[in-house]
């Protein structure tokens, strides 16, 4: 299967942002602690990270299924993150393991943590690093080679954002992704890393 070009993958993101991404992150910055919770169920099930969360660690302690999670992300800010963010990843990341049996929960944690936060957090996952060619869980290589790589692409990235408001009339839910939505979030800088981010997924899943 050939790797996705940018048409691709911005069209994508688009659509994925307007069902999923979009809802996760309004909910998670909300003060509705139920939502939230159902808001991690439904990104774990959609990012197909939940099984790094066996339920032996929250729901059989007699704990409501995430909130150890919930408890730490509540506790996160953007500002946190300004300084040094791999530093503080690998800080949120430890606390997670150690709420679920010292488990690997990288990937898990950055996606999460974006969610919350988008900027300056990279999603990281095996595929996006077999891309990029980082090492096997070394976040400071991983932020340096996708970086790298970013910056070669993003001027076609920025020109591809810039067609998709003429598609809102093809998009999953044109009510919220007007043309005037679109224009204002395929602008953004955390978009165009999440568009990225899809490409190198399909690339990662070619190499």
């Amino acid at each position: 299967m050939p790797v996705q070009n940018f048409e691709y993958c911005s069209y994508h993101y688009l659509n994925q942002w307007l069902t999923h991404d979009r809802n996760y992150r309004l909910i998670l910055n909300s003060n509705d602690k139920e939502k939230k919770l159902a808001a991690l169920k439904k990104a774990g099930g959609f990012y197909r990270i939940a099984r790094n969360l066996p339920r032996e660690f929250d729901e059989k302690k007699g704990l409501v299924r995430y909130q150890p999670v919930l408890n730490i992300l509540d506790l996160t800010s953007q500002d946190q993150f300004k300084e040094n963010p791999i530093k503080k990843i690998r800080e949120i990341q430890n606390k997670i393991s150690k709420r679920y049996g010292n488990r690997n929960v990288l990937s898990l944690t950055t996606k999460f943590l974006w969610l919350k936060i988008k900027q300056p957090i990279l999603n990281y996952n095996s595929r996006a690093r077999i891309a990029v060619g980082s090492k096997n869980g070394d976040l400071d290589d991983y932020y340096i080679k996708w970086k790298n790589d970013f910056r070669k692409h993003l001027t076609r990235i920025e020109e591809i954002c810039c067609k998709l408001p003429d598609l809102h009339m093809y998009v999953v839910d044109q009510e919220v992704g007007t043309k005037e939505y679109i224009k204002k979030v395929s602008s953004k800088p955390w978009f165009h890393e999440r568009v990225f981010d899809i490409y190198l997924w399909n690339k990662g899943n070619n190499t």
